[in-house]
């Protein structure tokens, strides 16, 4: 559940559309999200946004 949600949000989606693209509440994605905020040392969602951005833009060039 973490990859999807850390990569839709990664995409800019909101939690509210990634909860409706994998079926799930959208609590359960506000959970990841600040599960993967607090992982990875990221102070905001802007952070975590970034981080997943920029972490996916290197996996394509791999």
């Amino acid at each position: 559940m973490l990859g999807p949600v850390y990569r839709l949000a990664g995409s800019g989606l909101t939690d509210s559309e990634i909860a409706n693209r994998l079926d799930v509440t959208e609590v359960r994605v506000q959970n990841c999200v600040a599960w993967m905020q607090c992982f990875l040392s990221c102070k905001d969602r802007d952070e975590l946004i970034q981080d997943a951005s920029f972490s996916s833009k290197i996996a394509k060039m791999m």
